[in-house]
C-alpha cells in the first residue's frame, strides 16, 4: 500500500503498529521452530493508511509461506499473501497474490486474485501532463492474474499467462478529460488476454535477494477471441541483477513495456507507485510505451533485524518510439528502513520516502520494490 500523506500523528501511528508487528513477528518466529518439520510459516500485519482518494483506511495483510507436500525442505517455499482493507470512503479491496512451486520447482504457477471498489488518479496521458489535471474516477473490478511456467533448464521457466479484468467505471469528473475527450476505456470494459512467459530467476532469495539475477520477457495479446472488449498487444522486459558483499547489497533494475493496438487508458505503461519510480503516484504519468532503470543500495542497519536503503530512478512514457529522449527524462531518489519480521524466509516490512521534481510518496508495504 502506498501513503501518500504527510501527516505527524499517522506517521505515529504507522510506528506504534510496526512496533506491534515486529513483537508480533518475534512470537510467531519462537513458534517456527517448533514447527520446522512442516515447513511453514503465517504472520499478519495490521495496516492503517491514508490517501486523497480513499481518506482513512484499516485491514490487515497476511503472508503464509510453505512447502507442498513431499517438497524438498531446500526447495523454494510458496507464498500467498493475502489482504484486505476497507476505507472510509466505502471502498473496500480484496486481493490474493499467490506463487506456487511444484515437484522441487518444475513448476511455478503464480499470479493474483482479487475484487476492488477504488479510486484512481488521472492527470491525462503522455509524459508531460499537468498537475491541475487532476481527477479521480471510481471503479469496481474483479481480477485474476494466472502464469503457469515448467522448468525448461536450470533457472529458466516458460509458460502460458491468463489476465482477466472487468471494469465497471461508476464515477468520473464532469468536467474532466475522461468526459470530454475520447480515450479509450473510459467507460470501462472487459479485459481478456493470454501470452507467453519466459523467466530467468536464480537469485538466492524471493523475498530479499542478495546476489543473483531475474529476468521476466513477456508477449501478451487481448483479443476478441478470448472475449476482450480491446484488442491490443503487450511486451515487457523486466530485468534485475543483484550484488553483495559484508553485508551490503547493490540491486538494479531495468523494466520496459511497449503497447501496440488500442488499449484502453488503465491498462498503458504506468509509471509510479510503490515499484516503479517510488515518489510518484502510480499512473501520474501514463502512455503507450515505457522504459524505467532502478537502483537500491540496501545495508544493515542493526543486526539483521533492522536494515536501510537508499535508492533512485529514471524514467519515462512516450507514445510513439521517437518521443524517447534523454531530456524527457523523469527522475526520482529516496531512502526507506526494512524491519525483518521472518527471519526464516527473509521478509521484510517496507517503508520508503521518495521525490521527484514537485513530486513525493510514502510507503509502506510487505516485499522489496524488485
Amino acid at each position: 500500500m502506498s501513503i501518500n500523506s504527510n501527516k505527524s500523528f499517522f506517521l505515529i501511528l504507522i510506528g506504534v503498529c510496526l512496533y506491534s508487528t515486529v513483537i508480533y513477528s518475534q512470537a510467531v518466529e519462537s513458534k517456527d521452530t517448533t514447527v520446522s518439520e512442516k515447513k511453514n510459516s503465517l504472520f499478519a500485519v495490521p495496516i492503517a493508511f491514508f490517501s486523497p482518494e480513499t481518506d482513512w483506511a484499516f485491514g490487515v495483510t497476511g503472508i503464509y509461506a510453505f512447502r507442498l507436500k513431499k517438497e524438498n525442505t531446500t526447495s523454494r517455499p510458496s507464498q500467498l499473501t493475502l489482504g484486505f482493507a476497507y476505507t472510509l470512503n466505502k471502498q473496500v479491496l480484496i486481493y490474493l497474490p499467490y506463487q506456487l512451486f511444484v515437484k522441487n520447482q518444475a513448476y511455478n504457477i503464480y499470479g493474483e486474485l482479487g475484487y476492488y471498489l477504488y479510486s484512481y488518479q488521472f492527470f491525462g496521458l503522455g509524459n508531460d501532463t499537468k498537475e491541475e489535471n487532476l481527477e479521480i474516477y471510481k471503479v469496481n473490478y474483479p481480477r485474476i492474474r494466472v502464469n503457469a511456467l515448467k522448468l525448461l533448464r536450470p533457472n529458466l521457466y516458460g509458460g502460458l499467462r491468463y489476465w482477466m479484468d472487468d471494469f465497471d467505471i461508476r464515477e468520473i469528473k464532469e468536467d474532466g478529460i475522461l468526459a470530454t475527450q475520447p480515450v479509450a476505456g473510459k467507460n470501462g470494459g472487459f479485459l481478456s488476454g493470454a501470452g507467453i512467459v519466459l523467466n530467468y530467476d536464480n537469485r538466492d532469495n524471493i523475498f530479499f535477494p542478495t546476489k543473483g539475477t531475474f529476468i521476466e520477457l513477456v508477449s501478451f495479446s487481448n483479443n476478441n477471441y478470448l472475449g476482450s472488449d480491446f484488442d491490443f498487444t503487450k511486451f515487457t522486459l523486466d530485468v534485475s541483477k543483484y550484488f553483495s558483499k559484508n553485508n551490503q547489497v547493490l540491486a538494479l533494475n531495468f523494466y520496459s513495456e511497449f503497447t501496440g493496438g488500442t488499449a484502453p487508458f488503465n491498462q498503458l505503461a504506468l509509471l509510479g507507485g510503490t515499484k516503479k519510480m517510488r515518489g510518484y503516484i502510480e499512473g501520474r504519468l501514463r502512455d503507450n510505451h515505457q522504459v524505467i532503470f532502478q537502483s537500491e543500495y540496501r545495508f544493515s542497519i542493526y543486526k539483521e533485524r533492522f536494515r536501510g536503503v537508499l535508492f533512485g530512478g529514471v524514467g519515462q512514457v512516450a507514445n510513439i518510439f521517437a518521443d524517447f529522449k534523454i531530456n524527457n527524462l523523469k527522475y526520482t531518489y529516496g531512502a526507506g528502513l526494512r524491519i525483518l519480521i521472518n527471519k526464516k524466509e527473509r521478509i521484510h516490512i517496507r517503508l520508503d520516502a521518495g521525490f521527484g521534481k514537485k513530486t513525493n510518496g510514502y510507503y509502506i508495504t510487505i516485499g522489496e520494490a524488485f
